[in-house]
């Protein structure tokens, strides 16, 4: 077994119990390991609870003055870590598995392994059920079976190993400021240098699901990305296949029309206790036409000056 350093980006959330069960572990092997938690500018509160993992050997609290970003942050707990491969972990994690770290150590002689993710089996709350649903569906297409299948298209930075060397060539992409695929361009990077990614099954729960606005927060922005990054992901993201269809088709005029024209009514669905996923795939597709449309009236105004 080699050494290992496991790096948690954190930002207004507290992993103590994580890291607790994560040091706990790692007692127990007969490894060199660190646990770096990196602060992305969190509030003032949480940093105090945070702090108590510095009284963890081995462990350490890293506070940032500013908020640097999904990308930057991983890219920076990397340049601080030590050892031959990097476990990146959520900070809403939790560990399920008392061999979850076991079951990576054990890994030899792979570039990066994924290990996967789980969601409660009951709803937490009904603020969110939309996130719930939505993720409770996906799962499905998120089998070990079906990673293996399709190993580059699922991957998901939530929990995953990564050799030193190989990660340091290819970090993550800072580009993106924003939240969104900064996952899938990661993931991209490693199909294009033929760098294989084997799956295992060895999931976390994924414990902090946002609540109904967030998610519709988060998703704008993320399609905000998807378009910044449009021709770098068109041949990686389903979704831009979809839309080119219904561009080609000439029907992304009626689902912009569409979408203004219900918007509101489904924004009032979305945020409440039983949303609908059929009427979340509209919002989504008629925001991104929503997207399309202003960049390309913006195009037009500044070529008429």
């Amino acid at each position: 077994m080699r050494s290992i350093s496991i790096l948690i980006p954190t930002y207004n959330y507290v992993c103590t119990s994580l890291v607790h069960d994560l040091w706990n572990q790692a007692e127990k092997l007969n490894i060199d390991y660190e646990i770096l938690v990196a602060d992305d500018g969190s509030a003032e509160a949480c940093k105090t609870q945070m702090r108590a993992i510095n009284a963890l050997s081995h462990c350490t609290y890293i506070e940032l003055k500013e908020n640097i970003g999904r990308s930057r942050i991983r890219n920076y707990l990397a340049q601080c870590s030590h050892h031959e491969r990097l476990l990146f972990i959520d900070c809403d994690a939790s560990v399920i598995r008392q061999d979850f770290l076991h079951r990576y150590a054990e890994t030899e002689n792979v570039a990066v392994v994924y290990g996967g993710l789980q969601h409660p089996s009951s709803l937490p709350s009904p603020t969110v059920s939309l996130a719930w649903k939505y993720e409770k569906k996906a799962e499905s297409r998120f089998t070990l079976e079906k990673r293996k299948k399709h190993p580059y298209e699922v991957f998901r930075t939530f929990n995953f190993m990564i050799e030193r060397k190989v990660f340091f060539n290819h970090p993550f992409d800072e580009r993106i400021h924003t939240y969104g695929h900064e996952d899938t361009l990661f993931g991209k990077t490693l199909q294009e240098n033929n760098i294989k990614i084997h799956h295992i099954d060895n999931p976390l729960m994924n414990c902090g699901l946002d609540n109904n606005n967030e998610v519709l927060i988060k998703t704008e922005q993320a399609f905000q990305t998807l378009y910044d990054f449009r021709q770098e992901l068109s041949d990686t993201v389903p979704f831009l296949r979809y839309y080119k269809t219904i561009e080609r088709l000439k029907l992304s005029i009626f689902f912009l029309f569409f979408y203004h024209l219900f918007h509101n009514a489904i924004r009032r669905n979305l945020l409440s206790h039983n949303p609908s996923l059929f009427l979340f795939a509209f919002y989504k597709l008629g925001y991104y036409c929503h997207v399309v449309a202003l960049h390309s009236q913006e195009k037009n105004n500044g070529d008429k000056h």
